[in-house]
C-alpha cells in the first residue's frame, strides 16, 4: 500500500513538473520556428519577436508558470538563434517580464485591444532600448528602420501568437491547475 502513494506522489510531481513547462515549451517551439532561415536579407528585417511577444503573454496569463528563469532561457536562446550580442535579448526578456509582471495586476482582466495596445508600448520600449545597446556595443550610428519594421511585424503577429497560446493553454493546462 504504501509503495503504490510513492508511485501516485512521483506521478502526481510529474504531472505537475510537466504542466509547470508548458508555457515555456510553447514559447520555445513558437521561437524555433520562427527562427526558420529565409533566404531573403530584406525579409529577416521583418522577423518577428515571438519570444517578446509569448513572455508578455505568459507572464500576464499564468505568471506562476512563466517567471524569469524562463523569461532568462528565452533571451539567452534568442541571443543565440539571432546576430545580437549575447545578454541583449537576455536583458530584454527579463525587463519584459518584470514590467509585465509589475503591471500585470492593472491590466490582467483588460480588454484584448487594450492588453495589445500596452504590448505594443512594451514592444517600441523594447525595440528602442535593443537599438541603443546595439549603438553602444557596436560604437557607431545604427539606422532604427532596421528594428522599426521588425516592430512593426511583432505588434502585426501579435493576435495570431496570443490565439496559438490561449489554445495550447485551453488545451494542455486543465483549469482546476490553472485556478490554483
Amino acid at each position: 500500500m504504501k509503495a503504490n502513494n510513492m508511485r501516485d506522489g512521483f506521478g502526481e510531481k510529474l504531472r505537475l513538473f510537466v504542466l509547470n513547462g508548458v508555457p515555456l515549451l510553447a514559447t520555445l517551439m513558437l521561437m524555433f520556428i520562427s527562427f526558420v532561415p529565409i533566404n531573403s536579407v530584406q525579409f529577416d528585417y521583418f522577423r518577428p519577436a515571438i519570444g517578446l511577444i509569448c513572455v508578455y503573454y505568459w507572464v500576464l496569463k499564468r505568471g506562476n508558470l512563466f517567471g524569469y528563469a524562463s523569461a532568462f532561457v528565452v533571451g539567452f536562446l534568442t541571443d543565440v538563434y539571432s546576430s545580437s550580442p549575447l545578454g541583449i535579448n537576455v536583458l530584454l526578456m527579463l525587463l519584459m517580464a518584470s514590467v509585465t509582471h509589475w503591471l500585470a495586476h492593472y491590466f490582467r482582466n483588460s480588454s484584448f485591444g487594450a492588453i495589445w495596445f500596452i504590448f505594443s508600448l512594451a514592444a517600441l520600449g523594447t525595440v528602442l532600448l535593443k537599438w541603443l545597446l546595439l549603438m553602444i556595443y557596436s560604437g557607431r550610428f545604427l539606422p532604427l528602420w532596421e528594428g522599426f519594421f521588425g516592430y512593426i511585424s511583432t505588434v502585426m503577429v501579435y493576435p495570431l501568437i496570443v490565439l496559438i497560446n490561449l489554445k495550447i493553454q485551453n488545451r494542455f493546462l486543465p483549469r482546476e491547475y490553472i485556478d490554483e
